[in-house]
């Protein structure tokens, strides 16, 4: 349902969050903060409470960062306020269309059908029964309905299409040339008394932070399913019962279309027939001939010129009577007549595969190392963590008791480690707890990430210390000089770039003229950009700037060059880009307006911050 949803959800927890996708509605979280723990709920919209609870089951049951939390509850908030409406407006999803909606989701198919006994099985893996989940789909749907009524009303018209078809595509030819302050270090000079002025001045600049050195265990699923051993009557146990998902078939075949769309006369639709029966006999007295026949009379433009190849194709990528004829035909058979949306169509089967065992093996023996390690992971965890609290002053033991490794760590802050395993907030406050630092116990286990627990124990502790004048030095007196020489330069450049629009001849190394747009100008500041725009091209206009980590760059303005004009296509594909866009913007004030009809309270955890 959010974008942060970890891709790894079993399909229903997928489906789930599918209908309610399009609403991700924009607004500002920097007047908001997570708070106490006190009040039972997050929101309150009317009279419904938004819990942690429905918080953490809206992105599939995973962990909220505070700093995420106000996003995610406006989104339900947001929600909420539709249904409410939704609820005065009495608007209803009828039985029919529920029932389509549930059988189009692929997660409920079996060969592109919808499967009673999956459907079932799926949501009872999600503890959840078929009257809850159509229950929520109904409300999404109606969610939908209301949103699609508000959002489908933007209107753009030609004129603001042609104004923003100019601010994209107009350009103007521009040269670049660049100083930088490099180029005036060999004009400057510091002295060890600036050195020691600067230095003196930001003492907290040379505090190096204290630092612990570690050795840790780390105690992993994915780890467990490396050392997993896999028997070939184990993998052949697996590829015999899931054969229908490893090894789907895959037909080729080639076809000979006559187009005949739904809506054609019946009398014509007749003849068209006729004319594919003729065909018929002709390619089965001549099989041999099949393809030479389909690139003489097919009228399928994708395949005619191969013969009428399709390729190889499983289930579920042709429409359905194609597909029932070609699924049941033996290799070499030609078919009879098969109508479809398309019109009238004739099928030869030249091939049938399917996945061997030897192709899907590494994937089944991965498949089932992961099934392995996640019962030995789940066994086992209490014990790692009970073995580096009961035995303290050791990471030896549940090391070997669960044949991990102890690995030394470089140095780590309370900001930061060198090894991506140990920057992880809660094991950096655990090591410099006074438990790790002045008890010399291990740490907690603790959870670094998807299953996977770290705990670590002291090596060797440094305190915070100010650096030494001497050490620093150098650092001072570079940064020194390139202050002292970007003032040159910003000097200069502006002497330079006065001179060349008064008509002055300034030697500068430019470099070809290229297009520049109004938009997509990497390292282009917007008020140059603007002015680079707004030059007048009767004459040579120079525009420039001094720009922070880059150094004085000079723009040479030349020639316009108009945008071209608008194709159909891009028209429209601009203008439904609008239509969303604007569409996006009456959505979120259609919710404000309605915040203004149904109360929402917020907890104090996500009250606004007074800025």
């Amino acid at each position: 349902m959010f974008e942060f949803v970890h891709n790894n959800k079993t399909a229903v927890q997928i489906v789930l969050g599918l209908v309610s996708a399009g609403l991700v509605i924009g607004f500002g979280l920097s007047g908001y903060s997570a708070m106490g723990e006190s009040d039972n709920y997050l929101a309150k919209v009317g009279k419904t409470q938004i819990t942690e609870r429905q918080l953490a089951e809206a992105i599939g049951n995973q962990a909220v960062p505070d700093d995420m939390k106000p996003m995610v509850v406006e989104q339900l908030v947001s929600q909420q306020l539709l249904q409410e409406k939704a609820q005065q407006l009495r608007m209803t999803v009828p039985d029919a269309v529920l029932r389509e909606a549930i059988g189009s989701i692929p997660a409920f198919q079996v060969d592109g059908k919808f499967d009673s006994k999956r459907y079932q099985e799926l949501l009872a893996a999600q503890q959840m029964t078929p009257t809850q989940f159509e229950d929520k789909l109904k409300k999404d749907l109606v969610l939908r309905q209301l949103m699609d009524g508000v959002m489908q009303t933007g209107f753009v018209s030609n004129s603001e299409l042609q104004r923003l078809n100019s601010l994209m595509g107009d350009k103007r030819e521009v040269s670049v040339a660049t100083l930088s302050p490099e180029q005036y270090l060999a004009k400057v000079s510091v002295s060890d008394a600036e050195i020691k002025q600067y230095y003196d001045a930001n003492l907290t600049q040379f505090k190096a932070p204290e630092m612990v050195k570690l050795e840790y265990v780390s105690y992993s699923q994915a780890d467990l399913a490396a050392q997993q051993t896999v028997s070939d009557a184990e993998v052949q146990k697996y590829f015999d019962e899931h054969k229908s998902e490893l090894a789907k078939e895959e037909r080729k075949v080639r076809h000979i279309l006559l187009t005949a769309p739904k809506d054609m006369k019946a009398d014509d639709k007749a003849k068209v027939r006729q004319q594919a029966e003729v065909i018929l006999l002709e390619v089965k007295k001549n099989p041999a001939q099949f393809s030479a026949i389909a690139k003489a009379k097919s009228q399928d433009p994708g395949s005619a010129a191969n013969g009428g190849d399709l390729g190889y194709f499983a289930k579920g990528a042709m429409v359905k009577p194609f597909e029932e004829v070609a699924f049941k035909l033996k290799k070499g058979e030609i078919s009879g007549i098969v109508e479809s949306d398309f019109g009238f169509h004739i099928l030869v089967l030249d091939d049938v595969k399917g996945a061997s065992l030897a192709d899907v093996k590494p994937q089944i023996e991965q498949k089932i190392k992961q099934d392995k390690a996640q019962v030995a992971y789940q066994a086992q965890v209490d014990k790692f963590s009970e073995l580096v609290y009961q035995q303290a002053d050791s990471l030896k033991p549940a090391a070997d008791a669960l044949k991990l490794k102890v690995v030394q760590s470089g140095w780590v802050t309370r900001k930061a480690a060198e090894e991506p395993l140990l920057n992880n907030p809660k094991l950096i406050e655990a090591v410099f707890s006074d438990d790790v630092l002045k008890k010399k116990h291990n740490s907690e286990a603790i959870e670094v990430g998807r299953d996977q627990l770290v705990s670590a124990r002291l090596l060797e502790y440094k305190p915070s210390q100010t650096q030494a004048l001497a050490d620093v030095s150098a650092v001072i007196s570079s940064k020194l000089k390139l202050e002292k020489a970007a003032k040159l330069l910003a000097s200069d450049g502006e002497a330079k770039l006065k001179a060349l629009n008064a008509g002055n001849a300034v030697e500068l190394a430019w470099g070809e003229a290229k297009p520049f747009s109004r938009i997509g100008e990497q390292g282009v500041a917007e008020a140059d950009l603007k002015a680079i725009f707004k030059a007048d091209n009767s004459k040579p206009v120079y525009v420039g700037a001094n720009v922070p980590n880059r150094g004085y760059v000079f723009y040479k303005v030349g020639n316009s060059v108009a945008a071209p004009a608008l194709t159909p296509e891009n028209k429209f594909r601009m203008g439904e880009s609008l239509a969303k866009m604007y569409g996006q913007v009456e959505l979120t004030a259609y919710l404000d307006s309605l915040k203004k009809d149904i109360k929402v309270q917020y907890s104090h955890r996500l009250k606004k911050s007074v800025e």
